[in-house]
């Protein structure tokens, strides 16, 4: 049995791992301001849902062609040069924020071409790190991955917080409070950058194929051919949408129903974090196909039974508590999908299907914020929240736990090797 951390061992994974733990770190203050500035700015609880609206355009449009570039051209350079564009977009930011001209509207737009960007890097990302460990170091590796959005998010949104709070006393500006946090996301991208650039890639067999279209095809006949991976990017999709969607509403809890600043947002985004890196731990240590299907059908069903408790909840420690439920119950899921889509994909093809499950765990995302931000604006939030944990208990309990593909799973991981 391979240590959860033994992918940590090999230098080059180990290189990756940690720039890209600085990236987002970055990424999930970024990702705080954004909803706060715009509800700051505007007021508007459906401008937080246009918001998601487009970022999802972009990055359900281009996800899969970024795919297809994936599994062609060498995964290192491709994400160098999409940390680039990333930090010339925030940088762009960075001098609108501080210069005090900000708007919502600006986030919506960055956010927009940040997506647009991101769609590139996340099929590339998850393409290349397998290639980094052996075999016998994958359910580490994925683990370790899977680990970095929540462990930052425990941190970070806090750290945000009280920059955003600082920044706002300093200035009395919302846009330059935004700016800041802006400018410190474009440092910690570069620093990733900087970390690719020593990460040795292996010889790795590439998609031959003279055409990027016809490489999307086929990513879709093979995803087609073989159920199982329908059904597992299926599950990812359906808890994107109904389910970590619902932090788009955080901001709108924290100011209306919990009354708290930006300091109480952060802590809202770190109990989810904190709650996601007990759900990683836990997943990580349960890899036998059985286990695998407790995680797929458990996870969903965790979230939208807490998500319910969040909604109803008006005291913010209570909150709290119920957010770090949610985010174990998302990660165990998000951790079982991606362990068993690594472990039977072939490689030829997994920087396209890896492609495909990043557009539905990331991508599709802004659609849920969308669904939850307009039942917000037209009813309330706790009500926008009660219907997309309804939602999902719905599907863990009517359907997953019922599915054929589920089953099929034992075999499947031994045919790989999986014994």
């Amino acid at each position: 049995m391979t240590s959860r951390f033994d992918a940590l061992r090999r230098r080059d994974f180990r290189l990756y791992w940690v720039g890209f733990v600085v990236s987002v770190f970055g990424q999930q203050m970024q990702w705080m301001v954004e909803g706060w500035l715009i509800y700051q700015l505007s007021g508007s609880a459906f401008l937080l849902g246009v918001n998601g609206a487009a970022q999802f355009i972009p990055s359900t449009a281009l996800t899969l062609f970024g795919g297809a570039l994936a599994d062609k051209f060498d995964q290192r350079r491709l994400l160098i040069a999409v940390q680039l564009l990333f930090i010339a977009v925030l940088g762009t930011l960075a001098a609108v924020g501080i210069l005090g001209l900000m708007t919502a509207w600006h986030v919506i737009a960055g956010g927009f071409v940040l997506s647009a960007i991101g769609s590139f890097e996340g099929p590339a990302r998850q393409a290349m790190f397998p290639h980094l460990v052996p075999r016998e170091a994958m359910p580490s590796a994925v683990a370790l991955n899977a680990m970095i959005h929540p462990v930052t998010r425990a941190v970070a949104p806090v750290a945000g917080g009280l920059v955003s709070a600082f920044a706002l006393d300093y200035s009395g500006s919302a846009s330059v409070a935004g700016g800041v946090v802006f400018g410190l996301t474009a440092l910690a991208v570069g620093v990733y950058a900087a970390m690719l650039l020593r990460v040795r890639l292996p010889a790795v067999a590439r998609s031959r194929s003279r055409s990027v279209l016809a490489d999307m095809g086929a990513a879709v006949r093979y995803i087609s051919g073989e159920r199982v991976f329908a059904f597992l990017i299926g599950t990812a999709y359906y808890n994107a949408t109904f389910g970590i969607s619902v932090s788009v509403l955080f901001p709108v809890f924290a100011k209306d129903v919990l009354g708290v600043g930006p300091e109480g947002l952060g802590l809202m985004w770190a109990a989810t974090g904190v709650g996601s890196v007990t759900g990683v731990f836990i997943a990580s240590g349960m890899t036998s196909p059985r286990q695998q299907r407790t995680l797929l059908t458990g996870g969903p069903a965790a979230m939208g039974a807490f998500m319910l408790g969040f909604a109803l909840s008006q005291q913010y420690w209570l909150s709290l508590g119920l957010l770090f439920a949610v985010g174990a119950g998302a990660s165990t899921l998000n951790v079982a999908v991606q362990t068993n889509l690594q472990m039977l994909v072939a490689n030829e093809f997994r920087g396209r299907v890896m492609g495909v499950w990043s557009m539905v765990h990331t991508s599709v995302r802004p659609l849920g914020e969308l669904q939850f931000g307009g039942v917000a604006w037209l009813l309330s939030a706790p009500l926008s929240v009660m219907i997309g944990a309804s939602a999902l208990l719905a599907f863990a309990l009517g359907y997953g736990w019922r599915s054929k593909q589920m089953r099929r799973l034992r075999d499947l991981r031994e045919t790989a090797g999986d014994k």
